[in-house]
């Protein structure tokens, strides 16, 4: 969203205005899930820190003056969140060490890099919804859920060929709004969160 729109929300935001708090959650609800999710490897827990993240924003609400400091407010409760949910579980994952101890310099970096990443992750995702209906399907199918070529086409009763077709189609669709680093990242990233799903 344009951010003098958000801008122009943030006196009715401060008066408790349910609809402008709404908007904000809109903007960074998934953004912030995924970030968590990077962090975790558990969406449901993410999901629950960025609900509370929420919550806690919609207390302090008085406090903000500019949209700037609510995101920066929301990445960094959630993220204190994540680490306070990693102290307290017995975690063997070596990725997962890594995040708990993020004093240093070299843990601020990791977290602007996840912030971007999920930021990313977040516009793909809007360009994605703006795809023809079946476009969007067998995309999704093929690089959200790992599907194969002739299990997608067997499932939606089309071609191979026509698989093949709409996949090439949506990532032409893409690169119109995207560089191939931006995709291959995308790509790489939702990969790796189904990898740990299973």
């Amino acid at each position: 969203m344009n951010s003098d729109l958000l801008l122009d929300l943030m006196p009715a935001f401060q008066q408790g205005a349910a609809e402008s708090f709404n908007t904000f959650f809109k903007e960074y609800y998934k953004p912030l899930c995924f970030f968590a999710d990077q962090l975790l490897g558990s969406m449901p827990d993410a999901e629950d820190i960025v609900k509370d993240s929420f919550v806690k924003l919609w207390n302090k609400r008085s406090d903000f003056d500019h949209p700037r400091s609510i995101k920066s407010f929301l990445y960094t409760t959630t993220r204190n969140a994540c680490l306070n949910h990693l102290r307290h579980q017995k975690v063997h994952d070596h990725f997962q060490q890594e995040m708990i101890y993020l004093d240093d310099k070299k843990g601020e970096d990791l977290i602007l890099q996840r912030m971007i990443q999920s930021e990313l992750i977040q516009s793909i995702y809007r360009e994605i919804e703006k795809l023809p209906e079946k476009r969007q399907q067998v995309f999704r199918m093929i690089f959200l859920e790992g599907l194969k070529n002739d299990e997608i086409a067997e499932k939606l009763g089309i071609s191979v060929f026509t698989v093949k077709e709409h996949k090439a189609k949506a990532l032409a669709q893409l690169r119109l709004r995207f560089n191939d680093t931006q995709l291959g990242l995308f790509l790489i990233l939702v990969s790796s969160l189904l990898s740990i799903k299973k």
